[in-house]
């Protein structure tokens, strides 16, 4: 697998607007096509962004009843969440908590930063480390 940078930077995209963080990934090696990875993280964007604007569209324009190729579209959009963007997304935050305990993060930080009860964040990563990782986990975590 590629290598690939991952710079973060802080924006102001619009006036009076708060900062944005802007994430760029690239392949360190100037490579013409970027690794597999960028690919499939920007699948992942396209798809949310695609989500909130036809989601926000449909609800301007039809809120009593939905035209049959927007139920298509909206189908096609459970599919593309269910089926990629949300096990994807999961496998990322469980490679994060994964590392985060591997790495001595105590249990009431880890509940800090889930925004649950340390019970809930000892049983979770508990669960989480008595398996195998998933493959979206380790595809998150590059193996």
């Amino acid at each position: 697998m590629s290598d690939v940078v991952v710079r973060a930077e802080y924006r102001e995209p619009y006036e009076n607007d708060p900062r944005t963080l802007n994430i760029t990934l690239a392949d360190p090696h100037g490579g013409p096509e970027p690794p597999d990875d960028v690919n499939q993280v920007e699948e992942f964007t396209r798809t949310l962004e695609w989500a909130l604007s036809l989601l926000r569209t449909l609800e301007r324009n039809h809120r009593d009843r939905v035209p049959e190729d927007d139920l298509n579209r909206l189908h096609t959009l459970v599919r593309a969440l269910d089926q990629r963007l949300i096990p994807a997304l999961e496998g990322v935050r469980d490679a994060a908590v994964r590392r985060y305990r591997e790495l001595g993060g105590s249990y009431g930080s880890l509940a800090k930063a889930m925004g649950v009860p340390r019970s809930t964040a000892q049983t979770r990563s508990t669960a989480l480390l008595g398996r195998e990782p998933s493959a979206h986990e380790r595809w998150a975590s590059g193996e």
